[in-house]
């Protein structure tokens, strides 16, 4: 799955409109049902541990946002030192590494640690050692290893996308190489230090705009995982179709990107927040909710325009923003000084503009709408048989709902990594195509 949309500004106080936005939608999930308030709590209280569960989920979160910021920035800056063609190709491989479907990543991590290799982890297959089981260094090593395994695989399709970030965004910060260059600054305090000063706020914001996607990402890996945190209960309920359950699940999930997006705002550096409505509707988990619709409703071929409707939604704020950044450098007031009339200043102005934009947020809704149905496959399988034969074909590999289906796909992955590639190749060459027809007027 990807996130990868034109860069937009968050709103203010967007912690708490993310908060607000799990309990708004918690509520029309339970009114939509016609379940009382109450109902929440109640279930709350019901489950065992949930409070633990969200708890460890959340160390994933981090651990999986830390070592893909990590990574991306080693990555990255490294490859600026490579010069541009390698820059661009280290670019072009994140991108592709954020197209591969999540549950084709987790799956075949689980295929090639378990299936082939035999190597332990410990929510699936437990590590065995013959004497030393009340050792503290092994109880110490089953922890760690029980929450860095889904930490890992979380971020693999993270880092894939910051690293194209890291690229792309390095280009629009102020070039200063010449002058630090001339002042006898060495090259790595250049890079490390001047470089990375101007690019932590855009990161900032790109973590920001990662954790609306996290969630549909951790569901699907600590399902898979069978990891004991909120991942794996919300998939399990999603499957039921629990509606006062999913519910929780999306209060629950508000509160900790909250959280999340707190905690990233003492990154240093700051941007100026966005306004309007479209910012404010735009920076919420649409995908998250969109998953919790597609449980409770009857499955059908329209339930697919749930999805559709969330990746439009999701990606609003950033082409919106572009569009008005080309706007403002069209030369309309000339055309209008010169006394052309409105129409002609449309067709010869704005016309082709907005064509091409038009253009390149369909290819791109495309894109991650291709991505988006494999994540609602692999979480709620039943989907898999509304969509036409051979889109039915390519995303049933991924729809691992039986003990059979994993013992076949632990034995021969070849099925899942052939649409998985697929899926990625296809969702790729809509996004390059995207980024080529968009206009650039600067």
């Amino acid at each position: 799955m990807t996130s990868l949309q034109p860069f937009s500004l968050p709103p203010r106080w967007l912690p708490l409109r993310l908060l607000l936005g799990g309990m708004i939608a918690a509520l029309v999930l339970l009114l939509a049902k016609h379940h009382p308030l109450s109902v929440l709590f109640s279930d709350a209280a019901s489950v065992p541990g949930f409070g633990v569960r969200c708890g460890s989920s959340l160390i994933v979160l981090v651990l999986g946002l830390s070592m893909a910021l990590c990574i991306a920035l080693i990555v990255g800056l490294f490859a600026r030192q490579l010069g541009p063609r390698l820059e661009l190709l280290v670019a072009v491989l994140g991108r592709a590494l954020a197209c591969v479907p999540v549950v084709v990543v987790v799956w075949g991590f689980i295929s090639g640690w378990i299936g082939r290799l035999g190597w332990p982890v410990e929510s699936l297959m437990l590590a065995q050692f013959p004497d030393t089981l009340d050792s503290r260094q092994v109880l110490l090593a089953r922890a760690l290893w029980e929450f860095l395994a889904p930490a890992l695989i979380l971020a693999l399709p993270l880092c894939g996308e910051l690293i194209h970030c890291v690229i792309g965004d390095g280009r629009a910060t102020l070039d200063l190489e010449f002058s630090l260059r001339a002042r006898g600054v060495p090259k790595g305090s250049r890079l490390w230090r001047h470089h990375l000063s101007q690019l932590l706020p855009l990161l900032r914001v790109r973590l920001q705009s990662l954790c609306l996607m996290v969630p549909v990402y951790l569901i699907i890996i600590e399902d898979a995982l069978h990891f004991v945190g909120w991942g794996d209960w919300l998939a399990q309920r999603l499957r039921a179709g629990d509606a006062p359950a999913i519910a929780l699940g999306c209060l629950s999930g508000g509160v900790m990107l909250a959280f999340l997006c707190a905690c990233l705002q003492l990154l240093p550096g700051r941007l100026k927040s966005a306004g309007g409505f479209v910012a404010t509707l735009a920076w919420q988990p649409w995908l998250f909710w969109a998953l919790g619709v597609l449980a409770l409703v009857p499955a059908s071929s329209l339930s697919w325009l749930v999805i559709w409707v969330a990746v439009l939604v999701s990606g609003s704020a950033g082409w919106h923003q572009t569009w008005n950044q080309i706007e403002a450098e069209l030369p309309v007031a000339a055309a209008r000084v010169f006394g052309a009339p409105e129409l002609l200043i449309w067709r010869n102005h704005f016309a082709v503009v907005q064509c091409r934009l038009l253009v390149a947020w369909i290819c791109s809704a495309f894109a991650q709408t291709l991505l988006c149905v494999a994540a609602a496959c692999a979480l709620l399988p039943r989907l898999v048989e509304e969509l036409n034969e051979p889109l039915a074909k390519l995303y049933r590999p991924l729809a691992i709902a039986t003990v059979q289906d994993s013992a076949q796909t632990l034995a021969d992955p070849t099925a899942l990594l052939q649409s998985g590639g697929i899926i990625a190749l296809a969702a790729l060459c809509l996004i390059q195509v995207s980024r080529i027809v968009q206009p650039r007027l600067s």
